[in-house]
């Protein structure tokens, strides 16, 4: 019990949160009525201390006994309060316990708490090791409670183990009972002696056979009947025969069947148009001399397909030097104009498209336009590409330019001691803008070669890549964009020496508070190269307005005055949103104006405004006067 306590006062809320909790009660109130909430009880600490907080435990006190965790707001509450109630003197005998003066207890759970009052705890859960609290450090109970696991599962294994060997003996055990029930019903035991039957049987089958030998009329009917199973045998053995014969008569009419079923669809299929009838007559000749029949069919057609097989043979040595002689010629076109080889091979198969592109180059004159193309090809296009190129370049060395510039304040403004910060550009490593990059200079770099192969290479470089900037919309709004060709780190450069102390390609093994120094100085290099700001150019006519959120909520003072100067050296204008607390005097210096916006209970707003000169003068008439609510005082007094 003594241990439980300490525990739940640990837990306790003291008293500058008293207001916090019963707020917190009250807008649970309705959620907890309604039974989908938890029961929260709490106790107030008050900061007065216990009378008996000066009174020392007696060195066999229960007190002593007990580890406390140093450092916790609570600590001297709760030693006042069990030196107050749990001042317990532990007993090693009957006699010392009954001599104790005031609280006392024995080993046994003999329990003293006045002159008349005694408790005697027998029962077995007390001492349950499960129902140990062991404080703020639990390992020694979780081992404990593990370890009863592991046994318990010990017990379940061996327990199922002996429950199946039960099981198996009492299935066992059932049947046996089974067939003592079933003996049980035998009355006799020739019932089920089958020596009795076998003699009986034997009897059965002398007399048979001794009446079948002693009589006429049974030795005829015996041979009658032998006859008769022998005429059987040889009926059934013709009724075979025929069966397999008529099984092969029924193949063969249905194969005939097929044969002409796939002569009449190979009719319908074939375009009679194609054959010669010189052909037709011939094999309608061949046919008139020795009629079709089932089984001849077969070898007649083997025989009609050989000998057209030779006389194919024939004509194919015939074309095969023809053939040759086009292929060569094919091939020879498609070495001088590789450009059509996407609709064109050199095989007799695309006979008909050279003859095609033979009769479209002699009516549209092709060759008239060849110069022409190659004119324009040289002239206007590549020009066109030279001034985009050039237009992205110029884009890059104004990207450049402007981070020289921010570099140049950069190095000005002291990042840590004797360091200062430099912006570096790197070419990105983006596999489509690099293509891109790659696909632009290949188009220029053959814009002189007077070769007739090198102008059609270069055609279709220019065709895929104006083809590209015409249909894919993603992909040109990437590549065209020159801010998407860098890549940026930041270097920390000692001002003496010039010599680099740190390299960042992003925060990775930085604290938080370097972290946000880092962010700071590439927040505000970005925004002075949106703005496009030149530090060293006046800044009285310029208004660059930036809007800062919980700027200083997680950030030190060192870090936020870093990053106020930042924005200072590059003439930006800022609006800090920020609340009234301790971390907002960080600004002082910095900031001109304050404007406290306020809410009253019926959601009206209001904002306050006061420079930063009313500030401090009401600040200091506050130090003057402290009995009076200062304004800074009663502006946070107003809810927000």
């Amino acid at each position: 019990e003594l241990v439980l306590r300490s525990f739940a006062m640990s837990l306790l809320v003291p008293d500058r949160h008293y207001r916090t909790v019963s707020r917190y009660i009250n807008q649970n109130r309705l959620r907890n009525s309604a039974g989908a909430g938890q029961r929260l009880v709490y106790l107030r600490v008050e900061p007065t201390r216990s009378q008996n907080a000066d009174r020392v435990p007696n060195a066999k006190s229960l007190i002593r006994k007990l580890q406390f965790r140093d450092g916790h707001s609570l600590l001297p509450w709760l030693k006042a309060e069990l030196k107050s109630r749990f001042d317990y003197r532990c007993c090693d005998s009957i006699d010392e316990f009954q001599a104790a003066p005031g609280l006392a207890v024995t080993q046994d759970r003999h329990i003293k708490s006045g002159s008349v009052g005694h408790t005697k705890d027998d029962r077995n859960g007390s001492v349950d090791r499960q129902r140990f609290v062991l404080g703020w450090d639990n390992r020694e109970k979780a081992t404990f409670l593990t370890d009863g696991i592991d046994r318990l599962g010990t017990q379940e294994r061996e327990l199922s183990h002996q429950l199946a060997e039960i099981e198996s003996q009492r299935t066992s055990d059932r049947l046996t009972l089974a067939a003592l029930a079933e003996l049980e019903t035998i009355q006799d035991f020739e019932a089920i002696d089958p020596a009795s039957h076998e003699d009986a049987i034997r009897e059965l089958e002398a007399e048979r056979q001794s009446l079948e030998s002693g009589s006429h009329e049974v030795r005829l009917l015996r041979n009658r009947l032998a006859e008769l199973e022998d005429r059987q045998q040889t009926l059934t053995q013709q009724r075979d025969a025929l069966s397999v014969r008529e099984g092969e008569l029924l193949l063969e009419c249905r194969q005939a069947d097929q044969l002409i079923e796939n002569a009449r669809r190979q009719l319908k299929s074939q375009d009679e148009s194609n054959i010669s009838p010189t052909a037709l007559a011939n094999l309608q000749e061949e046919v008139d001399s020795d009629p079709l029949t089932v089984e001849n069919f077969f070898a007649r057609r083997d025989d009609l397909l050989k000998l057209q097989l030779s006389n194919q043979q024939e004509l194919q040595e015939e074309l095969e030097p023809v053939h040759d002689e086009l292929v060569r010629m094919m091939a020879r076109f498609l070495a001088k104009f590789p450009q059509e080889r996407a609709d064109l091979q050199p095989s007799a198969r695309y006979l008909d498209q050279f003859i095609g592109l033979l009769t479209s180059i002699r009516e549209e004159d092709l060759p008239r336009h060849e110069e022409r193309f190659r004119g324009r090809l040289n002239d206007k296009v590549t020009r066109e590409l030279s001034q985009l190129n050039a237009g992205l370049q110029m884009e890059r060395a104004a990207i450049e330019g402007k981070i020289g510039l921010l570099n140049q304040s950069l190095r000005e403004l002291e990042y840590r001691t004797g360091t200062h910060m430099q912006l570096e550009t790197r070419s990105v490593r983006d596999l489509e803008i690099v293509e891109f990059q790659q696909t632009l200079a290949a188009c220029l770099t053959e814009a002189f070669d007077d070769d007739t192969d090198a102008n059609e290479r270069r055609f279709l470089k220019i065709k895929e890549l104006i083809s590209r900037l015409r249909e894919e919309d993603r992909w040109r709004n990437k590549v065209i964009d020159v801010r998407r060709w860098f890549d940026f780190a930041a270097r920390e450069i000692e001002t003496e020496t010039g010599a680099e102390r740190s390299y960042y390609e992003d925060s990775t093994g930085q604290s938080g508070g370097e972290k946000a120094k880092l962010a700071f100085t590439i927040l505000v290099a970005s925004i002075a190269y949106q703005y496009n700001i030149d530090p060293a150019a006046e800044t009285s006519d310029r208004f660059h307005f930036v809007v800062v959120d919980e700027m200083f909520s997680k950030v030190d003072d060192r870090y936020s005055q870093y990053a106020l100067k930042l924005f200072e050296r590059f003439g930006l204008q800022l609006l800090i949103v920020a609340p009234l607390d301790a971390k907002a005097r960080v600004t002082d210096g910095f900031v001109n104006q304050y404007f406290l916006v306020t809410k009253d209970r019926t959601s009206h707003s209001q904002i306050h405004a006061m420079t930063a000169t009313e500030f401090d003068s009401q600040v200091q008439r506050d130090a003057v006067e402290p009995t009076t609510p200062s304004a800074t005082e009663r502006l946070r007094r107003r809810p927000r």
